[in-house]
């Protein structure tokens, strides 16, 4: 039980936590602004070169958010590869859904890589732990 809280801590709740943290002081425009007007942003990252800016604004909280998922899944399920899939095909169908205007959003591609990547980070970290503990 308590390896568990400690799992339910620092892989499903703390990604969940830093993420909307990134979401509400970073983003501009978070998108749930309409529910507390007053949020702006309280960190300006502006001074940032592109390409890191845009990763942690917009990347870093879907790879925290895939984490936290996939872990929470996993826990349910005890098997990386199975959580593994289902996350990676609910996020691209989600992002397909958003492309074709069914989900608001971007429907963007970058999304499902940074994703995906959160996916492999968490197999190379957690699969072999995992499946030796079956054995």
């Amino acid at each position: 039980m308590m390896k568990n809280t400690k799992v339910i801590t620092f892989q499903v709740i703390l990604p969940l936590i830093i993420g909307i943290f990134i979401y509400a002081t970073l983003r501009e425009q978070p998108p749930f602004k309409q529910y507390i007007p007053w949020l702006t942003p309280v960190f300006d990252v502006s001074f940032l070169p592109r390409f890191f800016k845009i990763f942690l604004v917009f990347r870093l909280p879907d790879m925290l958010w895939t984490f936290s998922f996939i872990s929470a899944l996993n826990l349910r399920l005890k098997n990386t590869l199975q959580s593994a899939f289902i996350v990676t095909s609910i996020f691209i169908i989600y992002e397909y859904f958003q492309y074709e205007g069914i989900f608001a959003g971007t429907g963007d591609v970058g999304d499902i890589f940074y994703s995906l990547c959160a996916v492999i980070i968490y197999i190379l970290l957690f699969w072999r732990k995992n499946h030796e503990e079956k054995t």
